[in-house]
């Protein structure tokens, strides 16, 4: 049996932290119990970006260790082409079409809309792969599906390299805007909006000087700047 544990630190936290209580601290202390010993039976995989947050027994039971860096331009630039088609591309041979009225059988009455992408070339996509160095490969995929919604409230519903440059400007910024993240801030924001990958960027120090609180107010201001310039853009060709 293999048991992979995802966010491994969110479960099996440092116990000398103060802050812990008792529910996970016997939690941890009751995994601790059933993984003391080696077993032919059991394969267990911690995945984690933090594994410095991992207590120390559990560190124990580990190994091998594995690392996974942020990807590099070529895997960025296969993985802007896996989205593409995935999330962009109209099904074009019987076989997708009729996985798609699978998916969504409401669209033989309600004739939703498909995306389709005009002027998308090699060259356009290896420029963008270049320009989203230090992105995740989750920052990558919601990019490419922001780019369908983006494209899904224009009339014609086509991604061009506007809509997709337009869309990557706003990943800049909130890229950029992760950088000024404290520790803590960083935990909240994921959760809310699922931008992991801290060790991207994220900022190591936990208290924020003055220089940073203004360097992360002018960046949210220029995402709300950004967010509006692209609703009247939307609202313009409408």
């Amino acid at each position: 049996m293999v048991l992979f544990i995802d966010e491994a630190d969110a479960f099996l936290r440092d116990r000398k932290q103060s802050e812990m209580s008792e529910y996970m601290r016997h939690t941890i202390n009751s995994f601790l119990y059933r993984t003391g010993s080696p077993s032919e039976k059991v394969i267990l995989i911690l995945a984690t970006n933090g594994p410095e947050q991992l207590d120390e027994a559990v560190h124990d039971r580990i190994d091998e260790v594995v690392g996974f860096g942020l990807p590099s331009k070529k895997e960025r630039q296969i993985m802007l082409y896996h989205y593409l088609v995935k999330f962009c591309t109209p099904p074009t041979s019987t076989w997708q079409k009729i996985q798609f009225l699978w998916k969504y059988p409401r669209s033989i009455y309600t004739g939703k809309k498909l995306i389709r992408m005009e002027g998308v070339t090699h060259d356009i996509i290896e420029r963008i792969a270049t320009e989203t160095e230090g992105f995740s490969g989750r920052e990558i995929m919601k990019m490419v599906v922001a780019w369908h919604d983006a494209a899904f409230t224009l009339p014609d519903a086509i991604l061009t390299p506007e809509v997709m440059d337009n869309v990557l400007h706003k990943f800049h910024l909130q890229h950029k805007l992760k950088a000024t993240w404290t520790k803590d801030e960083a935990m909240l924001f994921e959760k809310m909006f699922s931008l992991s990958d801290m060790a991207a960027g994220s900022a190591k120090q936990e208290t924020k000087d003055e220089e940073m609180v203004k360097s992360q107010e002018e960046i949210m201001a220029s995402i709300e700047a950004d967010r509006i310039r692209l609703r009247d853009i939307r609202e313009g060709q409408h």
